[in-house]
């Protein structure tokens, strides 16, 4: 396992947490937002800490830690983005904005006073609240996540083969991952999976 001021750990939990943030997706578990905020987090990480010099790596990671980075997608994906000369990414800004907006629900009692509202969509497409008050509206959309996670892993310079091979996903994974999945990533699963023990 890598070290935790490894970029190679931060590109880990990034792809473990976006499995787990599809599946939790796919089964309408409410956590789902929170793993693919984590996933964008991690891999936007990986990316800055992936072009400091070995003997900085561990002084940054720390940096990365603090304010202005900490759990702040804002600041991360603008420094992402410059890092990967990434202009075409600019049409993920409010996907982002909406997934670090998700952060907020972690704890109850948010916001006060207002009726929340969270709509989990496999795709893009229409949806009614089934509400005529204001609402404090949380959408994820599935489709949305899964074309950044993607456009992130490209803009990287991430081989997706050598992603998959690192983790191997059980055949049950593959599934989770495949389903509704119209933004895959090419030859991520080139080589077989274990078999189930």
């Amino acid at each position: 396992m890598a070290r935790v001021d490894d970029p190679y750990h931060y590109l880990d939990r990034a792809f473990e947490y976006y499995i787990a943030g599809r599946f939790a997706a796919l089964n309408n578990l409410q956590v789902a937002a929170n793993l693919f905020h984590h996933a964008v987090e991690m891999l936007a990480k990986f990316r800055l800490l992936r072009s400091i010099p070995a003997d900085r790596i561990a002084e940054q990671a720390k940096r990365l830690k603090r304010k202005p980075y900490g759990h702040d997608l804002h600041t991360l994906w603008s420094d992402f983005k410059a890092a990967v000369d990434g202009l075409g990414l600019n049409r993920f800004d409010s996907v982002v904005a909406d997934l670090n907006k998700w952060e907020d629900l972690r704890y109850g009692g948010y916001p006060v006073g207002i009726p929340t509202t969270m709509i989990f969509m496999p795709q893009r497409g229409p949806y009614e609240t089934g509400s005529n008050e204001p609402q404090d509206e949380y959408v994820l959309i599935l489709e949305d996540i899964d074309e950044l996670f993607t456009a992130m892993l490209t803009a990287a310079n991430i081989n997706p083969t050598f992603l998959g091979e690192r983790h191997r996903l059980k055949p049950a994974l593959r599934e989770w991952y495949a389903k509704y999945n119209v933004h895959p990533m090419a030859d991520l699963f080139r080589i077989d999976a274990p078999a189930e023990s």
